[in-house]
């Protein structure tokens, strides 16, 4: 067999290179140029790749019975612009990373070898598709709910009917972010919703958000619901509601105060930040703290609990007791008078006067509280006496 002496120096090139470091022998793939070139250069195949990502794009390197070429140049141009360049390793493999962003679509990789032409090494070239696809991109809401929109970039998207929404990103980067207003005709007239927070520990509707991302993204909203309340005495008859002068509302450290009775909007949920970085919509539980009648609280308080439920009517009883008063001399102890003046817990005074000779009376359905009464229409001297009404009971007044 016979052997061109440009051959045989070509040989003897690339032997001396390798036992500058020890080689691994490796599989030729099929190649771009012909059967019978002395210097090999392939592409490994390239996974599709998601846009924001830095595709690594691997060459190998041989000479013409397979040997490895190491310590040489390998320039990487994509749609012919350069945008790498790596140096084989003792196995001539090129290992090279784009750092880049490449938008969604299809490119064109060329790897060089410029070859050693001072010692007639030819130049090798080999080419391969790379696809860059769209970032896919979930928002959810939580709680899950369908109808709401959000704005990225410009663009609008609207949950679908299990509460995300789900979009594609052709760039990776990052993108302004809001999510709009409710709008609270597409809701039941007894729903109110707004925005919380989101799940990362940003509490503003308008945000930046960089995409692709892998933790999850949610949108976090409370709910309201329109509740009534309905109220009883001791023995279940209905108190007008006209009597109440405020009502004070506790729920999971947060304090509602009203002053006056009847449908009021309260949160339905509150959002809680799990392990993982989830929300949790979290049901609240309602207690009545204070409910006041003429100035006097007629609840216990934390007895009275409730969870909310859209158009609900609370049933609360109150406490409120009724009171026989009667006046008589403090001597003689005959009836006295022509009724009672009773000053009430919040200050305000209201006389009664006796329905019968006896000098007495019943006044009913009084808040549970500090009272102060005295006997009017008589001569004598009357002081107030207080009375501490917490049951129904007699009080008797004496005139001195």
């Amino acid at each position: 067999m016979r052997i061109s002496f440009q051959r045989l120096l070509i040989i003897t090139i690339v032997a001396m290179l390798a036992l500058l470091e020890p080689t691994l022998s490796v599989r030729a793939d099929d190649l771009d140029s012909p059967r019978q070139a002395l210097t090999n250069l392939t592409i490994e195949p390239l996974k599709p790749v998601v846009t924001g990502d830095h595709p690594t794009v691997t060459v190998h390197l041989t000479a013409e019975f397979g040997k490895p070429i190491p310590k040489q140049p390998i320039i990487l141009l994509v749609d012919g612009k350069r945008k790498a360049e790596g140096v084989t390793d003792s196995r001539g493999i090129a290992v090279m990373t784009l750092k880049f962003k490449f938008p969604a679509g299809r490119y064109q990789l060329t790897a060089i070898y410029p070859g050693v032409l001072s010692i007639g090494v030819p130049s090798a070239v080999a080419k391969t598709n790379m696809r860059v696809e769209s970032a896919k991109v979930a928002i959810y809401t939580v709680p899950p709910t369908p109808g709401v929109v959000f704005k990225l970039d410009g663009q609008t998207y609207t949950s679908d009917k299990e509460g995300v929404v789900n979009l594609e990103v052709d760039l990776g980067g990052t993108y302004p972010l809001e999510v709009l207003p409710i709008d609270h005709s597409n809701l039941a007239s007894n729903i109110r919703m707004e925005f919380s927070r989101w799940n990362d520990n940003v509490f503003t509707p308008t945000r930046e958000v960089h995409f692709p991302r892998e933790d999850r993204l949610e949108a976090g909203f409370t709910v309201n619901y329109q509740v009534n309340q309905e109220f009883r005495d001791l023995s279940g008859e209905l108190v007008d509601p006209a009597r109440i002068s405020s009502i004070v509302i506790r729920g999971v450290g947060t304090t509602f105060t009203f002053d006056k009775a009847g449908p009021i909007w309260l949160p339905a949920n509150r959002l809680t930040r799990r392990i993982g970085d989830r929300l949790e919509s979290e049901e609240i539980l309602y207690y009545f703290r204070d409910v006041n009648i003429d100035g006097a609280n007629v609840v216990n308080k934390g007895e009275q609990r409730f969870r909310i439920q859209p158009d609900d009517v609370w049933p609360v009883q109150v406490l409120l007791y009724s009171a026989r008063f009667s006046a008589r001399d403090a001597m003689f102890h005959f009836p006295i008078g022509k009724g009672i003046e009773l000053t009430y817990p919040d200050g305000h005074k209201q006389e009664f006067f006796f329905d019968s000779a006896n000098a007495e009376l019943v006044i009913p359905a009084l808040a549970r509280g500090s009272y102060s009464a005295r006997i009017i229409g008589a001569g004598g001297s009357a002081p107030p006496t207080p009375v501490h009404l917490s049951r129904d009971q007699g009080v008797e007044l004496l005139m001195l």
